[in-house]
């Protein structure tokens, strides 16, 4: 008897280490599944992301050229004003010199088209900060702690973010209301929002391919207890079978090869962690609302829940 119980024992314990074995094994995987989604998101905005900046980058490039040529037509300009000021000729015959050889290089333009110039290179290079600083905000998706972040600020770094495969004929509705700073994970809301915006773009783009008529309208609100951010699109919509599966891991309607199907897997879970909510609203042919719901104050309770959540 003592010696089957002995027997018994080892057994449990090396089905508890085994157990324990794959549990580790499990959450490895699901760590790089979600880093894989993670740079699947991030893989097909790259090339977006280069045309973002590239294009403010190439309008001051181009740009500096034609300053150069006026710049130095303004330093000839000056010398030869100097010369013809500096000579023993008349007053009157210095400024009939001098008039007729700025409408000979047609001064006024010049002066006109170096102004114009600057403003260019101007314009190009508060672009480039702004697409910049858009990154950063958005950029923040390995960030896992509480602190306080301006919703509408992530919600417009990912529209800059993904504004390449949102592309010219659809149209981004934004009405972004006067909300208060939340404490949440903004690097892994940014990750909720583009996931969300990517279905809905790709949604929009069956329905519609190349044509204009599509509609992503995006909407921050908020009440004494919670803020909405709604986003809506005109797009294909969905099944109610669909709807019933959308955050299952692995599921897409997407085909072979587009997407991981963990997108909203992911954003489910994310507004779980958030102890939030989400709901969607659906119809085949219609288009599609997700309304996310989330805490305007993380208090001490979903902190606690959090923290347990952490250690566990």
């Amino acid at each position: 008897m003592e010696h089957k119980v002995e027997e018994r024992t080892f057994e449990l314990v090396e089905t508890n280490k085994n157990l324990s074995k794959t549990l580790t094994d499990l959450k490895e995987a699901q760590t790089q599944l979600v880093e894989a989604e993670k740079m699947a998101s991030l893989g097909q905005l790259t090339a977006g992301i280069a045309h973002e900046i590239n294009n403010p980058i190439n309008f001051v490039s181009a740009n500096i050229e034609p300053l150069k040529r006026d710049v130095d037509l303004l330093v000839d300009a000056i010398q030869t004003m100097e010369n013809v000021g500096l000579s023993e000729i008349p007053v009157s015959k210095k400024q009939q010199q001098i008039d007729e050889y700025k409408e000979e290089i047609d001064f006024d333009y010049l002066k006109l088209e170096i102004g114009q110039l600057l403003n260019g290179i101007h314009e190009g290079a508060s672009r480039t900060a702004e697409i910049v600083k858009g990154l950063k905000i958005f950029a923040r998706l390995d960030e896992d702690d509480l602190k306080k972040a301006d919703i509408n600020e992530g919600l417009a770094s990912t529209l800059l973010v993904a504004n390449n495969i949102i592309g010219k004929n659809i149209r981004v509705i934004r009405n972004f209301g006067q909300i208060p700073v939340i404490e949440c994970f903004p690097g892994k809301l940014n990750q909720v929002f583009l996931n969300i915006i990517s279905n809905a773009i790709y949604a929009i783009d069956e329905k519609f391919g190349k044509e204009p008529g599509g509609v992503l309208e995006i909407t921050t609100a908020c009440d004494e207890k919670y803020l909405l951010i709604t986003i809506a699109d005109n797009g294909t919509g969905m099944s109610e079978a669909t709807k019933n599966k959308i955050f299952e891991p692995f599921f897409t309607t997407k085909n072979v090869g587009v997407g991981t199907g963990l997108g909203m897997s992911i954003v489910y879970n994310t507004i779980k962690k958030h102890h939030g909510e989400i709901y969607i609203n659906s119809a085949e042919g219609e288009g599609t609302t997700f309304i996310l719901k989330l805490h305007l104050i993380f208090d001490e309770y979903l902190l606690e829940d959090y923290q347990s959540e952490q250690h566990g």
